[in-house]
């Protein structure tokens, strides 16, 4: 992967997205079933998390007594995270390292070097989104032998439509953004100024579960962002604050059922080993 265009951006990443209307009340509704899930084993839970960004989903596991090894391509981003996590006193709950899930996918990075086997592997906010189809099948067998016997996956990827995002394009009279998920790519997306597209792909529940099949079962599928806008429309939300809360309510309360997952900006799947 490229590093630095992750590099980059990971300075202002919590101020654009993270710390956003809109990011925050996405990261609200995963959480809703990340926390149910860790609850559900009656004991602190050790999770490995891919893609960590910024730490944010890493100090809020940390914080509620699990050990988190929280890993990403990005070393500014881990820099960020470690910082993060050490002005809550919570260094030690949460081990930052840097991890190229090709890598790991290769099987030149092993579960014991990571510090497995986990109970709870996650990865938020279409970090898987920037394998190929092939890479992400080839990440089955070395995400399994991360797990314990019993262990799960909670993944939160982009699928291939996006109902807001089509919408508004449409609106816009801009019928190749509106179109831009439905292939499934790749498709070249510009984190920053100066540093080159990243190829990203698209994977619904049809595709993440035909890459995985062989080493998980899928338990749970979950809209995330079918009422609530993608993190492009913040301006919409910051003018009118008082309809995201509606929209979230509606999100964590009611509009949680699978077909969502089809027409959401980000869908939340949790597998099972076999």
């Amino acid at each position: 992967m490229n590093t630095a265009a992750f590099d980059a951006v990971a300075r202002d990443y919590d101020r654009d997205f993270t710390h956003s209307l809109v990011g925050a009340a996405q990261r609200r509704t995963v959480w809703d079933v990340l926390d149910n899930r860790l609850r559900q084993t009656g004991r602190p839970c050790s999770v490995l998390e891919l893609n960590c960004g910024t730490g944010e989903d890493a100090l809020h596991m940390a914080r509620a007594g699990h050990r988190v090894v929280a890993t990403d391509v990005s070393h500014a981003m881990l820099q960020v995270a470690r910082d993060k996590l050490a002005r809550a006193g919570l260094g030690g709950a949460a081990q930052t390292r840097p991890l190229d899930l090709q890598a790991l996918a290769s099987g030149h990075v092993t579960a014991q070097e990571l510090g497995g086997p986990f109970d709870l592997v996650f990865s938020n906010f279409g970090g898987l989104n920037c394998l190929s189809p092939s890479a992400l099948q080839a990440l089955a067998a070395p995400l399994a032998s991360c797990l314990a016997p019993e262990g799960q996956i909670i993944a939160v990827v982009m699928p291939r439509l996006c109902l807001w995002e089509s919408a508004w394009a449409l609106l816009q009279l801009r019928p190749r953004l509106a179109a831009r998920r439905w292939r499934g790519g790749p498709v070249l997306a510009q984190l920053s100024l100066g540093q080159p597209p990243l190829p990203v792909w698209f994977h619904g529940v049809h595709q993440m579960d035909g890459a995985w099949h062989t080493h998980f079962e899928r338990t749970l599928v979950r809209p995330v962002g079918l009422a609530v806008p993608p993190s492009a429309r913040e301006a919409l939300a910051s003018r009118a604050p008082g309809w995201l809360a509606l929209m979230e309510r509606l999100d964590r309360r009611w509009l949680t059922a699978a077909w969502g997952a089809r027409l959401s900006d980000h869908v939340l799947i949790q597998y099972r080993r076999r």
